[in-house]
């Protein structure tokens, strides 16, 4: 059969041709395209299009994703192996200059270990409520009452200085200046407030040597006297200022 395709209609299809093979949307493509869509259109009004199932899509992994997780420098974190129940605690107490170590019970106050494990009868308990003073003694210089601390937080390095600390023995010239000055003035009288009396004066005295009326008032505010004798404490603690000053 003889092709009836005339010159003008060749040079038409010459150029489609090309048009095709550099790349670009062609008409013909278009109409091509155009075409299938239309087909598609059509199956699916009318019910008979079947979709193929989609290919999952194959996981790119990215260089970064396969870099190693760089080093933080963060010290690794090794757990504490302990034989001891979870509420008891191993600690060494530094008491008078002198370390004790013990196992407490992480509720127990200073005061108990103290009093019931180690044997040391330094200092005395009043209220229980950390409301008395009576059993004030000195941690790093402070003075803080030895029933509500808890011993298993003192194990650290603190420095705990008790009445018995400060003086070199139970003689009269033996003790401290504070405690000779309560002596001597008869700053007590049951006793039981006496020694957390003491101790805040020694407190207070370390830090100031020359306290007014209203210095001693607030330094000794937390210590409670039952037996109401205050005028001789207030005494006793101009007469150590005295001692401790001639003694410097």
């Amino acid at each position: 059969m003889a092709d009836e395709t005339t010159p003008e209609q060749k040079r038409e299809d010459e150029e489609l041709e090309s048009q095709e093979t550099s790349g670009s949307v062609t008409r013909r493509q278009f109409l091509i395209g155009a075409g299938v869509g239309a087909v598609v259109g059509a199956a699916g009004v009318g019910g008979v299009l079947a979709f193929a199932k989609p290919t999952p899509a194959t996981p790119q992994v990215t260089q970064a994703q396969t870099a190693p997780i760089p080093q933080t420098g963060q010290q690794q974190i090794v757990p504490i192996v302990s034989d001891l129940p979870a509420t008891m605690r191993r600690v060494t107490l530094d008491i008078d200059n002198k370390k004790y170590d013990v196992i407490v019970d992480v509720r127990m106050s200073l005061w108990e270990v103290m009093t019931y494990h180690l044997g040391l009868a330094s200092s005395n308990l009043g209220c229980d409520r950390a409301q008395c003073g009576a059993c004030t003694i000195l941690v790093d210089g402070r003075a803080m009452n030895g029933c509500t601390l808890l011993a298993a937080r003192l194990g650290r390095g603190q420095k705990i200085v008790t009445v018995d600390g400060i003086s070199k023995g139970a003689q009269l010239d033996q003790l401290h200046p504070v405690a000779q000055a309560f002596h001597q003035e008869g700053g007590y009288q049951c006793g039981i407030c006496t020694r957390g009396f003491i101790m805040s004066t020694y407190a207070l005295l370390s830090k100031n040597p020359n306290p007014t009326e209203d210095d001693v008032r607030e330094a000794l505010a937390g210590n409670i006297c039952r037996c109401s004798e205050y005028p001789k404490i207030y005494e006793s603690v101009f007469l150590a200022a005295e001692k401790m000053r001639k003694k410097a």
